[in-house]
């Protein structure tokens, strides 16, 4: 069992999560685009009861394609995006794989949304990708 730690960049808001990785990939779309400043954002899924957050984070709500509401959690202070959630995976939350310190255990398993990927974006041929959110 993985343990995961983190931070933000001003040291703010901080993370311990004790559990297995749900799941983890990069995600494409232009949400993502835009809330990160990059060409992708990628994710590392673990259980609510495993995480434990010190500090406080603004939040910032959106819907998706899906209907579902997106939520992203931010530092107030520095403005570092640490955490998202979906109503769609509910008990469930997405760790920004930036933030997190064991750099070796980032592996994503997939990508979504390729279909609005930056065209300079390379993808990793060996895990699967698919142009929207798959069913």
């Amino acid at each position: 069992m993985p343990k995961l730690t983190g931070n933000c960049l001003c040291g703010a808001v901080s993370f311990e999560a004790n559990g297995d990785i749900q799941m983890q990939g990069n995600c494409h779309c232009t949400d993502c685009q835009q809330i990160s400043g990059s060409n992708f954002a990628t994710l590392l899924f673990v259980k609510d009861k495993d995480l434990k957050i010190t500090g406080e984070t603004k939040r910032f709500e959106h819907s998706v394609d899906s209907g579902n509401t997106l939520t992203k959690d931010f530092c107030p202070t520095c403005g570092s995006q640490m955490f998202g959630g979906n109503i769609g995976r509910p008990g469930m939350t997405a760790l920004k794989a930036g933030s997190i310190n064991e750099k070796d255990l980032i592996a994503p398993q997939f990508n979504v949304y390729v279909s609005s990927k930056t065209p300079c974006t390379i993808l990793d041929e060996s895990i699967p990708a698919f142009d929207k959110m798959p069913g």
